[in-house]
Parts: C-alpha cells; structure tokens; sequence
C-alpha cells in the first residue's frame, strides 16, 4: 500500500476507500466507514485496511 493513510470521516463510502487503496472490503460500495469498522471491532481505517491485507495474502 504506498499511498499514505489519512484520517476519514465515519461517513466515508466503502467504495471511495477501495478506490483509493486498492482493495475489496467486501461490504457494499455504499456503506459508511464507521458502520464497518463497527461491525468489525475496529477503531481505524488503518487497522481495517491491515487486516484487509492480511486476508487477501
């Protein structure tokens, strides 16, 4: 991931966020950032897009 992780606002669509960093959440492109980090226990989109990378490994 070379681009630099920024701090997002919860309302942030799934889908700018897989533009941005290249990578597949798999939740719907119209879901809020803070509903999925919500949903999977976790305080930051940088958590969020490390076990993103974990899982596509």
């Amino acid at each position: 991931m070379a681009k630099n992780i920024k701090q997002k606002r919860g309302d942030t669509l799934v889908k700018t966020i897989e533009k941005k960093y290249g990578v597949d959440l798999n939740y719907r492109s119209d879901a809020q950032l803070h509903t999925v980090l919500k949903k999977e226990g976790l305080p930051s989109l940088s958590k969020l897009l490390k076990i993103t990378q974990k899982k596509s490994r």
